[in-house]
Parts: structure tokens; C-alpha cells; sequence
């Protein structure tokens, strides 16, 4: 069934008004009054819902069951993936969102290729995946900043870099419960001497992900899948934050 993601605000009592990207999504499946479809808001709410009215500048649903599905990790995590070309990043975008990150935020850093990014473009991106994936909320996707300003902001509970010099810590040697984690990954050519330096006068600790050297985006997403396997919602223990 179809799910749109509409903010709370645009709810007022049993009706919930649908403009933008969302509309124009119900006016190309040229949905009539009377279709049902499934709204989601940034509050975890997942309503039943029916086309009442659909015009040119909005619609109109009428609210037929309201519920709070558990689809969400426990685990507050934070993805702090350098900034990537093009499609890269989409893809950790994308691919992230699915894994059920809470938070992406972008970091430049002295050997990232990319400076800049579009994080209008990349909010789309996991207004998208969040749909399609069936989750009850959208992560925030933050404008990118430098990784000296990110590693100096005050994040609760763990705060992982994976590096590619690390030989000894993985997430295994890590507490066992954690409801908070910040993960930071770096670009293709690495992260400095210095800016892993810097990051871990902040807090941060240097982990392993795998044996082998992994491209950015590969690392970004093994990174979130071992948090969410470890203190999250993939494995059978279902989460232990």
C-alpha cells in the first residue's frame, strides 16, 4: 500500500492536508477519492487513511486508524560519513536509512574528494527510503561540517571512528549496552594522522570493521550495520539499548 510522509502540522483532528512532493506523488498514481494509503509523521504515528478530496493544490485524507508500529531501533544512532561524489553518498544515504541511523551527518575532511553537498537532495532521498522501507521515522539529515567541528560537539554515549590503522578494537571489545553512538567514517584516501588525533582528544575511539580495506561508502554501511547488530535492532536479541 501506498505510505506518504506528511509532518504533523498538516494534521487537524481526523484530517490531514497533503501538499508538495507528496501531492504530486498522489496526483502521477492519479489516486481518486476513496483510495487508502498509509501516512507517516516525524512523531512515529502511522495512520490508515482515505483520499477525501485531491486538487490542484493539496489533498485532503481522513484519518481511519492511528497506531505506533515498532519498527524503530532503540539504538539513537548517528552516521558521521565523509562527504562523497554523486551517487556515492545517495547511496549511504539510502542504504543507511534502511539500516534505521536516527541521524546522518556529513563531515569534510582533509582527504574527501567532495566539499559540498545538496542536503535538500539528500533528505529527499531518505524521506524515500523511510517509505519504502516501512520505517515510522525520517532520519535528519545535517549540513555538512568540518570533522574538527563535528568531533567537538558534545554526543552522548559512544563515539566511534573507524579507521583503517586500527589492528586491535572492534565493536566486540566495546561495552556490550550502548543506546547512543556517533560513528565516524572517513573518505577513499583516508582519514589524517592529525584528524584522528584530534577526534580522539574528544572522545572518540578508533575501531577495525573488517580485515580487509573497504571503499568509503562500503565502510560507511558495515559501520551502521555492526552498531545496529551489536546495541541495535539486527540481531536476535532485538535490541539491547
Amino acid at each position: 500500500m501506498l505510505r506518504l510522509f506528511v509532518p504533523s502540522s498538516q494534521a487537524t483532528g481526523p484530517r490531514i492536508r497533503i501538499t508538495g512532493a507528496e501531492l504530486r506523488h498522489l496526483r502521477t498514481l492519479r489516486l481518486a477519492p476513496g483510495a487508502q494509503l498509509i501516512v507517516f509523521d516525524e512523531r512515529g504515528n502511522e495512520h490508515d487513511a482515505r483520499v477525501e478530496q485531491l486538487g490542484a493544490r493539496a489533498a485532503e485524507v481522513a484519518v481511519l486508524a492511528t497506531r505506533r508500529s515498532v519498527r524503530e531501533s532503540a539504538l539513537e544512532l548517528t552516521l558521521a560519513p565523509a562527504l562523497l561524489k554523486g551517487t556515492k553518498m545517495d547511496l549511504v544515504i539510502e542504504k543507511a536509512t534502511e539500516l534505521g541511523v536516527r541521524r546522518i551527518a556529513p563531515v569534510a575532511s582533509r582527504h574527501a574528494i567532495a566539499t559540498a553537498g545538496r542536503t535538500d537532495r539528500w533528505q529527499r532521498i531518505a524521506v524515500a527510503a523511510a517509505k519504502q522501507s516501512g520505517r515510522t521515522q525520517v532520519p535528519t539529515v545535517e549540513a555538512p561540517r568540518s570533522l574538527a567541528e563535528l568531533v567537538r560537539q558534545p554526543w552522548p554515549g559512544l563515539r566511534l571512528l573507524a579507521w583503517e590503522a586500527e589492528r586491535d578494537r572492534s565493536l566486540t571489545t566495546l561495552p556490550a549496552r550502548a543506546s547512543d553512538v556517533v560513528v565516524v567514517v572517513g573518505p577513499e584516501g583516508g582519514l589524517a594522522a592529525e584528524e584522528v588525533e584530534d577526534a580522539c582528544a574528544h572522545g572518540f575511539v578508533t575501531i577495525r570493521l573488517a580485515p580487509r580495506i573497504l571503499r568509503a561508502e562500503t565502510a560507511a554501511l558495515a559501520a551502521v550495520t555492526l552498531c545496529q547488530h551489536r546495541w541495535g535492532d539486527l540481531s536476535s536479541a532485538d535490541g539491547v539499548g
